[in-house]
């Protein structure tokens, strides 16, 4: 359409339409108009700086923080997406998060960059402040290159917008009542129950995980199915087989069997292992960037795979505390051989389900529900110096990891088959949250 034409309809259409009306009409999709590599950046620039942190961040409390990260990320680019949802319309008790200012322009990557930059200080504990230095640094550089194409009002206006979501999704992640404490919890004493684990012996982690609000309604009531075989210390029994095959696995493990217990280990003081869940975000943002997504369709992936981070644990901890099993280096060493270790050290929580598969399996279920069963290269460890591994599927890979387990000696192989069957779940649950308008 000749520009004097094109001019003519619009001027047409303002006449006919008041303010509101037109903005409805007018195309709003510049996040997807926007690239993704400033939220790719940052995931990147978050797992260094976390590297060389010492004590190592806790696990599980990251894996939360990431979670709410990830949804404030959606959150602070969503309202530039024509016909998009809030978050807040989906998820538990969300509340209301802060609206754009209504007929003025926005730079959507700018306001991810302040999100980012404000959400990091927030839920990243034990900053230092070169770290904060480095946070700083990655904002300012992308704010000069905004600057190149975008006039400053508009940016100092998408910053306060970033900055207001971030506020608010900190605000909203302090009444979640998430603790891994142990305290006044009294660990049952029955047969086939779990109990302390050598060579620590530390007290009980994630006892009242399960009290921890969700982010999906459907996770309250989202049960790990039942134990399949009954305790018993008959060697005849399903369940003593089930230790003899953990046991034999360990007392002849391959130099590629440790190599897989290792890689998914994600253990280590700093420079040695990988804070999680930075294992899982790079295999996230490498497959993100093969697809070349805009930065609204970044946001979301990221958004659904953080909700698999803070769902997976507290899904994970109800079940682990409702069955209480017993690990198998407590029942190899009363039952089989006093002397037998574990390749790598049991954590202080029961047996049932897996904590790895029943996290890293929603996420790697959001992905494979997207994209389908891809091809993944798992390049974690290449700050290390390590080959990647690949895999033929997402879904060879999580069987992978949930071998790792065995291999480990840390986990019975009917535990880990069973949860990755609760973790495709959980992943399909999120792969149905609807993000857009009827």
């Amino acid at each position: 359409m000749p520009k004097r034409n094109l001019v003519f309809v619009l001027i047409l259409i303002s006449s006919l339409l008041s303010c509101d009306q037109l903005e409805e009409w007018l195309p709003k999709d510049t996040p997807k108009q926007e690239p993704a590599d400033v939220v790719h950046d940052w995931y990147k620039l978050l797992a260094k700086v976390q590297f060389g942190a010492n004590p190592q961040p806790v696990v599980l409390l990251n894996n939360r923080n990431f979670g709410y990260i990830g949804v404030g990320v959606y959150e602070a680019v969503h309202p530039g997406i024509k016909g998009s949802l809030s978050l807040a319309t989906q998820l538990y008790q969300m509340p209301a998060m802060p609206t754009p200012e209504k007929h003025k322009e926005y730079l959507w990557g700018a306001s991810a960059n302040a999100a980012l930059a404000s959400m990091a200080k927030l839920f990243l504990a034990g900053l230092t402040d070169g770290d904060k230095a480095r946070i700083d640094s990655m904002e300012n550089a992308y704010n000069t290159t905004f600057k190149a194409n975008t006039s400053s009002e508009v940016i100092a206006r998408s910053q306060a917008f970033g900055r207001s979501i971030a506020d608010a999704i900190y605000n909203w992640s302090t009444a979640d009542n998430f603790n891994l404490s142990g305290a006044g919890y009294k660990i049952p004493v029955l047969p086939g129950s779990w109990e302390p684990t050598p060579p620590a012996f530390a007290a009980p982690v994630g006892p009242y995980l399960k009290n921890s609000r969700p982010f999906l309604v459907s996770s309250l009531t989202l049960n790990v199915r039942s134990i399949p075989y009954a305790f018993s210390e008959d060697k005849e029994s399903n369940f003593y087989k089930s230790n003899k095959h953990v046991y034999d696995i360990g007392k002849s493990l391959t130099d590629e069997q440790k190599a897989i217990a290792n890689w998914w280990a994600d253990a280590g003081g700093a420079g040695v292992g990988i804070p999680a869940p930075y294992h899982f975000l790079s295999i996230i943002t490498s497959i993100l960037e093969s697809k070349k997504l805009n930065l609204g369709e970044a946001a979301e992936m990221y958004a659904r795979t953080g909700i698999a981070l803070k769902d997976g644990p507290i899904v994970t901890f109800k079940g682990k505390y409702q069955y209480n099993l017993i690990r198998p280096v407590t029942y190899i060493n009363k039952h089989i051989d006093p002397n037998w270790k574990s390749y790598l050290p049991t954590p202080p929580y029961p047996e049932y389900p897996s904590g790895l598969v029943s996290i890293f399996g929603p996420v790697m279920q959001v992905l494979k529900r997207e994209y389908g069963d891809i091809p993944v290269t798992d390049n974690a460890y290449s700050w290390r110096g390590d080959a990647p591994r690949e895999y033929a599927s997402i879904t060879k890979m999580v069987e992978e990891a949930a071998k790792s387990r065995v291999y480990a000696g840390i986990h019975y192989q009917f535990t880990q088959d069973i949860s990755i069957g609760l973790g495709n779940q959980l992943g399909d649950n999120i792969s149905k949250i609807n993000l857009n308008t009827p």
